[in-house]
């Protein structure tokens, strides 16, 4: 991917728009935000261009679990009752957790008493899936890159 990258990346070569189309077709939008649209699952990518190098955000796409910040870790939580949860925690007080435990909706969550757990580590994995690039063409990747690197910009010296 980095070599498309190479050749793939020239000025006035990709296609905003398409980038955009595929930021969505490609489910990022659900998990991230972009330019004041998406979750809130992953982080905010609007200002990936001045927080990552090109090689660094292709490998975060390809290998989501190499690198997690904490801020977005998953954890399983095993309860005293031996149910297991695995989720993002969104919330602490001195006697809950709140578990956010899909993704891709917010709105499932779990709250646990602290009481009720019985033990919580770090997840192995990122929230973000593995494979999510397999369905795209290099194109729409290549796309989806300069978009991502735009800051919400169509008028880059990437784009037609």
């Amino acid at each position: 991917m980095l070599a498309s990258v190479k050749t793939g990346m020239k000025k006035n070569s990709r296609n905003f728009a398409h980038g955009k189309k595929t930021f969505a077709a490609a489910r990022c939008i659900v998990c991230h935000r972009f330019d004041g649209d998406g979750g809130a699952t992953g982080p905010d990518l609007t200002q990936a261009a001045g927080r990552f190098k090109m090689k660094d955000l292709v490998e975060s796409m390809i290998h989501p679990s190499k690198v997690v910040s904490d801020q977005y870790q998953a954890h399983v939580i095993q309860t005293v009752q031996g149910k297991v949860y695995t989720g993002r925690i969104v919330n602490e007080t001195g006697n809950e957790l709140t578990v956010v435990t899909d993704p891709e909706n917010a709105t499932k969550f779990v709250v646990l008493k602290r009481s009720d757990i019985e033990e919580m580590l770090p997840a192995n994995q990122s929230l973000m899936p593995a494979g999510l690039l397999d369905q795209l063409n290099e194109e729409e990747v290549l796309d989806l890159l300069a978009y991502t690197l735009s800051r919400g910009k169509g008028r880059g010296p990437n784009f037609k």
